[in-house]
């Protein structure tokens, strides 16, 4: 059976151009590298050099022997980089529970360097209602966590606050209210509201009389757009979606920010990857 030093011996021997050559780059003797070949033609019962020319050149067989090496030997490659940084210390796996009001894009950039310091990590990313983030932490089904500040402390787990979320109120772009030059919070009870539950704010309340809740963001943003409807969005959503608008409301409070903490259990030894995610969680978050 044929090994990975064979392998790396026939695509030296190729990418060099000749037997000689690759001896001088492996810093053997000739003999020793055309013994290897042949061993090679031996061991995988086909022949991967035509010698009836001066400089041997591949069969069609070797063509694609050399292509295969080259591919198995990357991974060969990646696979010993990946046991190299278990044996260090970093984690096969992590889960990160999140409320997808925080699925934003300073969160989404952190994750792609996450990629590139831990590149055989495996990452799971699950959202979950804000309630049962905390819960998900501390019964270790989730290495960590990101939820909105809540009223109800949770136990067991350790919180600590890594930045804000940004919200507006918002209204499908065609509104009555976008053609008034000043709108007061008092006009808004006029229009429906849709209500986010899976938002807390003390300003994600009710409004209006006539009222419709969700606790999914996309039937949020779809609700919306009916019937001159009106409500809490996060800024990063409204700015993906064309047909919504902010709306100039008149108060003093111009800027609604929520609270978001960062969930880990408590007096828990981090790993290399999951240490990292714990110091770069404050970067998820930024304005």
């Amino acid at each position: 059976m044929f090994n990975l030093q064979q392998l790396e011996t026939l695509i030296e021997c190729v990418e060099s151009g000749s037997f000689s050559a690759a001896a001088r780059k492996l810093g053997k003797a000739q003999s020793a590298i055309s013994t290897a070949i042949a061993n090679l033609e031996i061991d995988t019962g086909v022949e991967i050099f035509d010698r009836s020319t001066r400089i041997p050149t591949l069969t069609p067989h070797g063509k694609r022997l050399y292509i295969q090496s080259i591919h198995l030997l990357s991974q060969a490659k990646d696979i010993e980089t990946m046991l190299n940084s278990f044996s260090l210390g970093v984690e096969d796996t992590l889960t990160i529970v999140i409320n997808e009001l925080l699925l934003t894009p300073t969160f989404f950039k952190v994750i792609n360097e996450f990629y590139q310091h831990f590149p055989h990590t495996e990452l799971n990313i699950i959202t979950a209602e804000n309630q049962d983030i905390s819960e998900r932490v501390a019964q270790g089904k989730a290495s960590i966590g990101f939820m909105l500040c809540d009223d109800v402390l949770p136990k067991k787990v350790e919180l600590g606050l890594v930045g804000y979320l940004p919200i507006s109120m918002v209204a499908d772009k065609h509104h009555p209210l976008h053609s008034q030059e000043s709108i007061h919070l008092n006009e808004l009870k006029r229009y429906h509201q849709i209500l986010l539950t899976n938002m807390h704010s003390p300003w994600n309340v009710h409004f209006s009389s006539s009222v419709t809740k969700t606790n999914n963001v996309n039937a949020l943003q779809s609700l919306l757009t009916v019937d001159n409807c009106w409500g809490f969005v996060p800024d990063h959503l409204t700015q993906k979606n064309t047909a919504l608008k902010i709306l100039d409301v008149d108060s003093e409070e111009k800027n609604w920010l929520l609270h978001i903490d960062r969930v880990v259990i408590k007096n828990h030894n981090l790993g290399q990857a999951h240490s990292w995610l714990y110091q770069h969680s404050v970067e998820m978050f930024e304005l």
